[in-house]
């Protein structure tokens, strides 16, 4: 998806609700690829392009892969994820000022 997203492409579901995104709000994502894959040039170019877009990148860790190899390019543990989120939507709600209606 990085290099699709990097380089305006939308093709699918997920791509078209990224090139549409508001992005004064968060993107996650948690890649999960081959050892080889995530060490790839391109890849980190990639990487670069949606980090500049503001992306928030939950690195690989190193684990046994899918392919069986291991190394780093297994998604970040579920637990580290649901954390990541919680802090970054705790630390928004803190920010947003409370409206105040004046009654009609």
């Amino acid at each position: 998806m990085g290099n699709l997203v990097a380089g305006g492409l939308c093709d699918n579901l997920l791509t078209c609700i990224v090139r549409a995104w508001d992005y004064s709000k968060p993107v996650f994502v948690a890649p999960a690829m081959n050892t080889f894959m995530w060490e790839n040039h391109f890849t980190q170019k990639h990487l670069e392009s949606v980090n500049d877009l503001g992306f928030v990148l939950l690195s690989p860790i190193p684990k046994k892969l899918a392919c069986g190899d291991y190394g780093n390019g297994a998604m970040a543990e579920p637990s580290v994820i649901d954390s990541t989120l919680r802090l970054s939507m705790h630390s928004r709600e803190s920010q947003v000022k409370p409206m105040v209606l004046d009654s009609l």
